[in-house]
């Protein structure tokens, strides 16, 4: 029987749609990691998913069914009974956390409680392609190593299931982070035409060296380039990301090159074209213009005698890239100041029809402390899309790359 919640406390901040009408089923096993998924719960339906909670007996000892309900707003399932809960069906069935038991179970095609009767059906189902399974393992570092768990992971993954790795922290393999959990469902759920194409995104200032201590820079982050790269990920593209070091952290998932310099940057970008088969090139970092003409060796005196810095131009990185891989879809970006909002749309398209398929563009007037941000995307046909902040702007732009 429904408990009689205040449904205005079960409300939710919605981060995204990217599950929405999705039914996922979480399947709660006996690992102290248990305790964490009311928070894993409500970060489901954050994202617009419907929660189905599975509960195993042992998993009790560590989570109340009653966190688990209010958080899902749906009746918890720890017995099987006439209704045959086990043959629901589900878009995505995740096992979080997955105690080294339970994934032998699994292995094994056992059924022996409501947690892998239902998994039992469900790997049926996935054999079909019509629903998928991730399963996030949870245990102390020892077992994580035993060979026999080690096996049946292979064999799961040979039937289709997706292993989120744990997190291996102090000798223990620790249940992965609720937003990695919900990130990963999202990403293999995903039907983007977007899915399996390589994306190389860069983000964040390339400052140019002074002495091994100093740099010109400027003040961009990269914030909007990850929040890029994020959406790409979970849209099922494989991303490799190049951020300039500002202390901004991308998410682990995405697989990072963090650069020091603008000579770096250039490496970097030059070596990932070179060597990985790339589909879109999406250029957000904040290139510099101007370097030193000269890099002192080792750090200038405090009191010395430097009180000029000559610069020099850097290569147009853009250009260059274009001119070498013809064929690379290339967003590239924008920024001015003191311009009118069609003079910055006349700029970028300009810019759009040097060869580029899409050009961001934002002006210094609309950005914000607080973190206002209105920017244009455009193609060189003419305006595409206008995004008032930047996780729109993210959005937006990676819509406009599905067309």
């Amino acid at each position: 029987m429904k408990k009689d919640f205040d449904l205005k406390d079960q409300d939710i901040i919605r981060l995204g749609s990217h599950l929405e009408n999705k039914k996922i089923a979480l399947l709660i096993t006996g690992s102290i990691a248990a305790y964490k998924t009311p928070s894993l719960v409500r970060h489901f339906r954050q994202y617009g998913a419907e929660v189905q909670v599975y509960l195993t007996e042992e998993a009790e000892r560590y989570v109340a069914e009653d966190a688990l309900e209010w958080t899902s707003t749906n009746p918890v399932i720890k017995n099987l009974t006439a209704k045959a809960e086990h043959l629901y069906e589900h878009d995505a069935y995740v096992v979080a956390p997955a105690t080294l038991n339970t994934i032998g179970q699994i292995a094994d095609g056992k059924a022996t409680n409501a947690v892998t009767t239902t998994l039992a059906s469900a790997l049926g189902r996935l054999q079909k392609k019509n629903t998928s399974i991730l399963v996030a393992p949870a245990m102390h570092g020892t077992m994580e190593d035993n060979p026999a768990y080690q096996r049946n992971l292979e064999r799961l993954k040979s039937f289709g299931v997706e292993i989120i790795k744990p997190e291996i922290r102090y000798g223990k393999a620790n249940l992965s982070s609720p937003h990695n959990i919900v990130i990963e469902t999202i990403r293999k759920l995903s039907k983007s035409p977007l899915k399996e194409k390589q994306f190389l995104i860069t983000a964040g200032p390339t400052p140019g060296k002074i002495d091994n201590i100093r740099v010109l820079t400027n003040r961009f982050r990269g914030t909007l380039g990850i929040m890029i790269a994020d959406e790409a990920y979970m849209r099922g593209a494989n991303v490799t990301l190049i951020l300039g070091s500002t202390g901004i952290q991308a998410p682990k998932y995405l697989n990072t090159i963090l650069i020091k310099d603008f000579h770096d940057y250039h490496s970097k970008v030059q070596d990932v074209l070179e060597h990985e088969t790339v589909d879109v090139g999406i250029f957000s970092a904040a290139v510099a213009d101007y370097v030193p003409s000269v890099v002192f060796d080792g750090k200038i005196p405090s009191r010395g005698d430097m009180k000029s810095i000559p610069l020099k131009h850097t290569t147009k990185i853009i250009e260059e890239v274009r001119k070498q891989f013809p064929k690379l879809l290339m967003v590239t970006f924008k920024y001015e100041e003191k311009v009118s909002w069609d003079e910055l749309k006349a700029i970028a398209q300009k810019r759009a029809r040097q060869g580029y398929q899409l050009v961001v563009a934002n002006r210094g007037e609309d950005l914000t402390p607080e973190g206002s941000y209105r920017g244009i995307i455009m193609s060189k046909d003419g305006e595409a899309a206008e995004s008032h902040s930047k996780e729109e702007c993210a959005v937006l732009l990676l819509n406009l790359l599905e067309t």
